[in-house]
């Protein structure tokens, strides 16, 4: 076929307009949506939580990097504070919802991961402050997640305010971590390193939620849930929608528009 054909050329200028669209939407995505939740849709605090970390707000914005004492938050060093940490109580839960679509990232794009669910567990240590991690501090939360805000999905075998501890000190809050960091016996600066310009976080694959038919593209509200009568109650700190580099988007889109072309000739 001759590359230089009618159909060839209709093929290609298609691609590069559906580039060009898609650059244009993901630009004015990035100047008006914010990357964490916009709004608290609902907060049904369980009994037990400890007394003043009642307000769901906030956790809207970005999670906390230091403390009122001026210590960074590390994954050995987590908020603690009533104005950066609320509480679901036993069985309680919080919804909250983004002002645009969390996408789902390809693998290959941020290790898949679409969206962070910040908490306030951490690393023990087997002496303060140098020694290696000897313990997980964590109280695990169920996650799940909806495009409508009534359909909700559990996503499996990822828990909130569980793994990993988040770091202030290391990357950004919209970069995912890899899977699988083992941390036990290291220590916690090494583990860090490890997140690969992350900031840990429970790291949520929305391709991952059970019971919908085919995997979902996109979400907008996230739900926490605390597991109830476990051994502890579940704290929230913030969220964040995991967002690609801008070079990276650009291969996306042209990848998919250049597939897609190709399919039609």
């Amino acid at each position: 076929m001759d590359c230089f054909s009618s159909g060839c050329v209709r093929n290609v200028r298609r691609a590069v307009f559906r580039v060009c669209i898609g650059l244009i939407l993901l630009f004015e995505v990035s100047v008006v949506a914010s990357p964490y939740p916009v709004e608290v849709v609902d907060f049904t605090p369980g009994p037990g939580g400890p007394e003043g970390y009642d307000n769901p707000n906030v956790v809207l914005g970005p999670p906390p990097v230091q403390d009122s004492l001026g210590y960074a938050i590390s994954t050995t060093s987590a908020p603690w504070e009533a104005n950066d940490v609320v509480s679901l109580g036993n069985g309680g839960s919080l919804t909250v919802r983004f002002d645009d679509y969390v996408f789902n990232n390809p693998l290959d794009v941020e290790y898949g991961v679409d969206l962070i669910v910040f908490g306030n567990s951490f690393f023990g240590l087997d002496s303060w402050p140098d020694g290696v991690i000897n313990q997980l501090y964590g109280e695990p939360a169920k996650i799940e997640v909806s495009q409508n805000g009534l359909d909700f999905y559990e996503i499996p075998s990822v828990f909130a305010d569980e793994l990993y501890p988040y770091t202030s000190l290391v990357g950004s809050f919209l970069k995912a971590s890899p899977s699988g960091i083992d941390f036990l016996g290291r220590h916690a600066a090494d583990v860090e390193a490890d997140f690969a310009g992350g900031c840990g976080g429970a790291q949520v694959d929305i391709s991952a939620a059970l019971g919908v038919t085919e995997p979902l593209d996109w979400v907008q509200y996230v739900r926490v849930t605390d597991i109830a009568d476990d051994s502890g109650i579940a704290d929230v700190v913030a969220f964040s929608d995991v967002v690609p580099e801008p070079a990276t988007i650009v291969l996306v889109f042209t990848g998919a528009a250049f597939l897609r072309s190709r399919g039609r000739k």
